[in-house]
């Protein structure tokens, strides 16, 4: 990820306040200006277009996820305790910047620009080859139940998880994104986790 100006950052944070008030659309050179007291002509030299605002929110996204990843690293936690630091992290990263959720989960695909749909896919891959790495190594700690691939079960907490904040968006983010996350993480671990040894899975739910 290229470097960023102190300017930038800046830009990329007003950009997404506006996006969560204001939609895609309000996000405009215009709007900017007025809440940051920069001229127009002064952000193309910061941002030649619109597009190359939202690869840097995308970008911004993708260092603030590995922050995450890596503070689940150092809590010394176990696989499983990772795997809950990542999902709620993510909430609550979504919870207090709204916008990012318009810009990586758009209501309609196929509408962004080529190159924002590529830059969002490889911001998902890096978030999957992480958690698939976690979760391999729940495996073979006998921690992670090992019949189904971890390439699968990074496939359900990634689709459980875009499911949550969208359900989220669309009730106008009324509910606790956090709280709603780590009630569902509550529910998808003891469905990952390998049951213990004698005890049958619907034992392990009572």
């Amino acid at each position: 990820m290229a470097d960023r100006s102190a300017r930038q950052t800046e830009i990329i944070e007003e950009s997404l306040v506006i996006i969560a008030d204001s939609g895609m659309e309000g996000l405009t050179y215009r709007n900017l200006s007025e809440r940051l007291g920069i001229s127009i002509p002064a952000f193309y030299r910061h941002f030649p277009s619109k597009t190359d605002i939202l690869l840097g929110i995308i970008d911004y996204f993708r260092e603030l996820s590995q922050e995450i990843f890596l503070g689940a690293e150092a809590s010394a936690g176990d696989a499983l305790d990772r795997l809950s630091v990542f999902l709620t992290g993510h909430a609550r990263l979504f919870s207090e910047r709204s916008g990012l959720v318009v810009v990586l989960f758009p209501e309609e695909i196929g509408g962004t620009r080529h190159e924002v749909r590529g830059r969002v896919l490889q911001a998902m891959t890096e978030n999957r080859e992480r958690l698939i790495a976690v979760l391999a190594e729940g495996v073979a700690a006998r921690l992670v139940r090992p019949d189904i691939s971890p390439e699968r079960l990074a496939f359900f907490l990634m689709g459980s998880l875009r499911l949550s904040v969208t359900l989220w968006r669309l009730n106008e983010r009324e509910s606790d994104l956090v709280q709603e996350v780590t009630n569902m993480w509550r529910d998808l671990e003891q469905l990952i986790r390998q049951p213990a040894a004698g005890l049958s899975r619907a034992q392990l739910g009572n």
